[in-house]
């Protein structure tokens, strides 16, 4: 389906256009979707995406030229690209993506997802940052080139320098808002620059159906119930697969072994659960498979750097900052 403004899904409405800022909105099914859209400078727009819905965007328009930025605030994103490899954000995760080969569907598999999109037309922006940084400014075509090559899609955990510049933009202040945009825009691109080879390297993809279809399905079944922790040679056996095989290919297919994938994945669902229930840590402990409140909040520090009562805190705040 063709993009709306050669950016938003076809099936967006934009019923707000005011100083530069406009707002499309989607519906679906079981809920809504709204994305506020800023033009920072030429060939760079900043989305912030709001959406509550199970239903993803499906047959996305070929947008030739142009990348995409994602940033998870909360909720969790899936994709599933051309050729049938599956990829996913959760809260602090970011990727960079060709709008050239988009994704052939994509799901929001929590009924919730917030975040950052940064769209940049390669050859415009990088025109106004040349014109910005002058001749230092990163030479935009060559740098996502190199990112990108071969995959469509560069997906990195949690890294505390992109976390910084992103959690800044979501509390931009209302004076001089475009202005700001324009100075952490920057940045990133100066990041991604310098960073290139190490983000490559520390960069994944995971392999989808084509390869390693019953280890795929194990890791579905170890994500089940969230509340269980399953032996992976119990997994293994069902399967009739060697352990050791399994692990390789969890690895490939994930990017992080098995039990480091379940840890992370209760750790999405617990940043979730702490930003739409009201629960108590220790309760929310308990629905991620944790006893120990003690030892849930270190696993959740380990992912995210910070305490849960800490990362609650944060989320309040982000999001009251963008009610303002």
């Amino acid at each position: 389906m063709a993009r709306r403004d050669g950016i938003f899904p076809g099936e967006s409405q934009l019923v707000k256009a005011v100083k530069g800022v406009r707002i499309y909105r989607m519906e679906f099914p079981d809920g809504w979707g709204e994305m506020r859209a800023h033009a920072v400078m030429d060939g760079v727009t900043l989305v912030f995406n709001d959406f509550h819905t199970a239903f993803g965007i499906q047959e996305e328009g070929r947008c030739p030229g142009q990348v995409e930025i994602n940033h998870c605030q909360a909720g969790r994103f899936e994709c599933t690209m051309p050729d049938g490899r599956t990829a996913w954000l959760g809260p602090c995760d970011f990727a960079v993506s060709d709008m050239g080969r988009p994704p052939v569907e994509s799901r929001f598999t929590q009924g919730l997802y917030q975040g950052i999109s940064l769209v940049l037309d390669v050859r415009k922006a990088s025109c106004a940052l040349r014109q910005m940084l002058g001749e230092e400014a990163p030479q935009l075509a060559a740098l996502f080139g190199a990112l990108l090559m071969p995959c469509s899609f560069l997906l990195l955990r949690c890294e505390p320098k992109i976390q910084h510049i992103f959690s800044e933009l979501y509390q931009a202040p209302e004076e001089g808002q475009n202005a700001y945009f324009r100075l952490k825009t920057a940045e990133l691109m100066l990041f991604l620059q310098e960073r290139k080879s190490s983000l490559q390297r520390a960069g994944g993809f995971y392999y989808g159906m084509d390869r390693g279809r019953r280890v795929q399905e194990m890791g579905q079944r170890l994500t089940a119930d969230l509340r269980v922790r399953l032996p992976i040679a119990q997994l293994a056996g069902e399967y009739g697969i060697g352990v050791s095989t399994v692990k390789k290919y969890f690895r490939q297919m994930y990017g992080e072994p098995p039990y480091a994938y379940l840890k992370r994945r209760r750790m999405e669902e617990a940043a979730f659960l702490l930003t739409t229930d009201g629960g108590s840590v220790t309760e929310i402990a308990e629905a991620v498979g944790y006893q120990n409140a003690s030892k849930f909040s270190a696993a959740f520090r380990d992912i995210y750097g910070m305490s849960p009562l800490e990362y609650k805190k944060r989320s309040c705040l982000e999001q009251n900052a963008r009610l303002e």
